[in-house]
């Protein structure tokens, strides 16, 4: 018996062994230029930026994986920074003399003294876990972490002197007033003052509940805020000796307080973004697509506010736009 091909199959086989044997030659080209493009942006979507601090018209944007973002037109135009080492920023200060501090998960402190376009590195005295840094009015520069330490360095970082409570306590942030006055916040509800430029702390009475702090701000030595875990923010009102729980009716983890144009903002998990209205707090509804948390937020000039967090999210808000006081849209004036 004979099999007999019909002349539409002959031709399927024939184009199919075509296909095989062309398979190289018929391949579409690739399309790479939004891969380029995304290359060359100075913000990609794999940026995940822990804080930004400010000063003058000068912005600084840190984040892992060594990632230094510098802006020096107060956001409009951004200039990127990767350190080699890989090293993991998660705090940036500014000094009044125009110094950038940037500290990273591994005990290193990278300085800048010409408005970020360059960076050295200094390693903290310690081997203990850093949280915070702060530059203080005399423009020294200072770093809490655990083990209740506190380092302290003169010298822009050069060198460090370091003490320690010696108590299994992690500080997480710290604020200067003056040259001599001084908070410090901590796990289990820890609070200290100082009143002669860090020679010594007074341990005050631990915040309620043993509050794990993420970050604070007080505006003046008597009323602050400190905010953390679970959609709660302390308020005191005689300088940290007494406290009372405030909420922001949400349960994500809130992670940074300043005060901008007469209001008190603090950021949270989910991109969320709060407001202290002098009675409570409202969220704000930005109008932003931020789905993870955002961690970093700084005040800048002409009433205006840069966030920053993960996917590479480092926008800048118009304050009056934000709240809705002008009738417009939600702003955002970032890159």
């Amino acid at each position: 018996m004979k099999f007999q091909t019909r002349p539409s199959a002959l031709f399927f086989m024939a184009s199919l062994l075509c296909a095989f044997v062309a398979l190289g030659g018929c391949e579409a080209p690739l399309v790479l230029d939004a891969v380029e493009k995304a290359q060359k942006s100075p913000i990609r979507r794999t940026d995940n930026f822990q804080a930004v601090s400010s000063f003058q018209q000068n912005i600084v944007a840190v984040g892992s994986s060594g990632i230094i973002l510098v802006s020096q037109d107060n956001g409009a135009a951004w200039q990127r920074h990767e350190i080699p080492s890989w090293p993991s920023f998660m705090d940036v200060t500014s000094c009044s003399n125009g110094l950038f501090a940037a500290l990273a998960f591994e005990g290193e402190v990278w300085v800048s003294n010409d408005s970020g376009a360059t960076w050295s590195m200094n390693k903290l005295a310690t081997e203990e876990a850093p949280q915070a840094i702060q530059c203080d009015p005399s423009n020294n520069l200072w770093v809490v972490g655990s083990f209740s330490t506190i380092s302290i360095s003169r010298d822009a970082g050069n060198s460090w002197t370091v003490s320690s409570r010696d108590e299994d306590v992690i500080y997480t942030d710290i604020q200067f007033f003056d040259e001599q006055t001084a908070y410090i916040a901590g796990e289990f509800g820890a609070f200290l003052k100082t009143t002669d430029a860090g020679a010594s702390w007074e341990l005050l009475p631990p915040m309620p509940g043993e509050f794990y702090p993420q970050s604070m701000y007080f505006e003046d030595l008597d009323k602050g805020w400190v905010a953390g875990l679970g959609g709660v923010v302390l308020e005191t009102t005689d300088g940290g000796r007494a406290w009372k729980r405030q909420s922001t009716g949400s349960l994500v983890t809130l992670y940074t307080l300043v005060k901008s144009a007469g209001h008190i903002f603090v950021t949270g998990g989910e991109g969320a973004l709060f407001r202290y209205d002098g009675a409570g707090w409202m969220q704000i509804h930005h109008g932003q697509p931020f789905r993870l948390y955002l961690r970093g937020i700084q005040p800048l000039p002409e009433h205006k506010l840069i966030v920053a967090g993960p996917a590479g999210v480092l926008h800048v808000f118009s304050i009056k736009e934000l709240l809705g006081q002008t009738g417009a849209p939600v702003a955002y004036n970032g890159p």
